[in-house]
């Protein structure tokens, strides 16, 4: 069997992730990482799109194609961050969408880049809960968007994490998206310090 390049890299993030889960569930608590007050998370992730809709050469088909996320996020406290979050679909396809419940049309979709404004909400250490709107832009037609998520993060040394995130993108009258990927964070801290004297 052969593998794309693609999915030798999602392999790869794919048993980092497990083998940081298990050391983190089994070695000493890493959760020193999760208690900064403030800071900013960029997030690199490698995913795949799901769509429904899908439509090849006629027919209905469920999609799934490549994706990359890019998100960067201002952490206001350890339970409370809001990003811009953005994913890049890698492949043309077209889609079946639903103007009305009676009106279907074919909607084509060329590298669809989706960018998002997005409120995250950690209630632990670990799992992260979003919210939030934005468009999906492309060469044909522009959609706006509303989007709810989760993702899971494992903290590493020195700000690092590795993450696994699932989202749901709904665009209004037209066609939904689910994305799951599998990512790295940095989280770069601006806390307070104290002075002398």
């Amino acid at each position: 069997m052969r593998f794309s390049n693609f999915q030798l890299v999602a392999i790869f993030l794919g048993c980092t992730f497990l083998t940081a889960l298990s050391n983190s569930s089994f070695g000493q608590s890493t959760d020193n990482a999760t208690t900064e007050e403030k800071g900013y998370k960029f997030t690199v992730a490698l995913g795949h799109a799901h769509v429904h809709e899908g439509v090849e050469e006629g027919d209905n088909k469920w999609l799934m194609m490549p994706s990359w996320a890019f998100n960067a996020d201002y952490v206001i406290n350890k339970h409370w961050a809001l990003g811009l979050h953005n994913d890049l679909i890698l492949e043309d396809f077209a889609v079946e969408e639903h103007l009305n419940n009676e009106e279907h049309t074919v909607l084509e979709r060329s590298t669809p880049f989706a960018t998002k404004i997005v409120g995250t909400y950690k209630p632990g250490s670990h799992l992260g809960l979003m919210l939030g709107i934005g468009d999906e832009i492309t060469k044909e037609e522009n959609l706006f968007l509303s989007t709810i998520g989760i993702d899971y993060g494992v903290h590493m040394k020195g700000g690092w994490e590795l993450a696994g995130e699932l989202t749901y993108d709904v665009k209004w009258k037209s066609y939904d998206t689910w994305i799951v990927g599998i990512g790295i964070s940095k989280f770069i801290g601006i806390g307070h310090h104290k002075h002398k004297g």
